[in-house]
């Protein structure tokens, strides 16, 4: 991760701040994921298949292990990061991080694994922390425990072909996608717990049409290995690297994301929205 870091701020220098930002929050991840014991997976076998023909998810929200003791230790060293390497001032975070209990804690991580906002919204009532600074905090911090416990579940299920928007580990939706060099398929990467799966080219991960004259793609021309695939049914757009042959295990998709934030401005400059929720934008 940090060779890629430094091969993305070699190409394109205004990007040291947010890469800087990223490998600090991933560090803290990384060191604090230790500490999170291996799980077995909770299903296995002939229930996993099961699982993926009905659509249901292999990791439900009531199945997720939460610690919230190590889970504040993570939330307090990602807020000293973005105190430290973030570009704007950090409001209410250490307010928040002081004053908030257990139990409202509990409800938050459970309200946000349900991605129920309005019992969020009930929850911080009163208190200064801004929405999309929760949402940064909630998000980078629960990820390793979806980590663990995506790792187990990935290794024992065939995704390579998985007719669905939305990972078929955890339900969050995809933050980018790769072409495979062996054999050209779609690989989505989930944006909250990493899960890859196979889904169709010509298929929106968004609103799942396979109307062929509502999907396109565009590309820089100084970046051709990247394109940005375009829905006109849904208006959503979805970044897929396309030129990284034998080499997409050392893909970092959230780096990948960071690094192609000039497609973002030219999909959206033709009205089409992003997909999924980004966490440094």
């Amino acid at each position: 991760m940090n060779r890629r870091a430094r091969e993305y701020v070699e190409k394109n220098p205004r990007l040291k701040g947010v890469v800087a930002l990223y490998r600090g929050v991933f560090s803290v991840q990384r060191k604090l994921s230790q500490r999170i014991p291996d799980r077995l997976p909770h299903i296995e076998g002939a229930q996993i298949s099961y699982r993926l023909e009905e659509g249901r998810l292999l990791l439900e929200a009531r199945e997720m292990e939460v610690d919230l003791a190590l889970l504040r230790e993570i939330m307090e060293e990602v807020a000293a990061v973005l105190r430290r390497k973030g570009e704007d001032p950090v409001e209410g975070m250490e307010d928040f991080l002081r004053g908030v209990e257990d139990v409202e804690l509990r409800g938050l991580v459970e309200s946000f694994l349900e991605n129920d906002e309005e019992r969020i919204s009930a929850i911080m009532a009163g208190k200064a922390l801004e929405p999309p600074l929760l949402y940064l905090l909630l998000h980078v911090s629960l990820a390793p425990f979806y980590w663990k416990a995506a790792k187990s579940l990935a290794r024992r299920a065939d995704l390579d072909q998985v007719a669905k928007g939305r990972c078929p580990v955890c339900g969050d939706l995809p933050i980018m996608g790769f072409l495979r060099s062996e054999d050209g398929l779609r690989v989505l990467e989930c944006s909250r717990c990493g899960t890859r799966w196979g889904f169709p080219r010509m298929m929106c991960p968004f609103c799942m049409t396979t109307e062929q004259e509502k999907l396109s793609y565009i590309y820089a021309e100084e970046d051709p290995g990247h394109r940005v695939y375009l829905c006109d049914r849904c208006g959503k757009y979805i970044k897929v690297t396309v030129s990284f042959p034998g080499k997409e295990e050392e893909l970092v998709i959230p780096l990948e994301d960071l690094a192609t934030a000039h497609l973002d401005l030219a999909a959206e400059e033709k009205g089409y929205r992003r997909g999924c929720r980004t966490v440094f934008a």
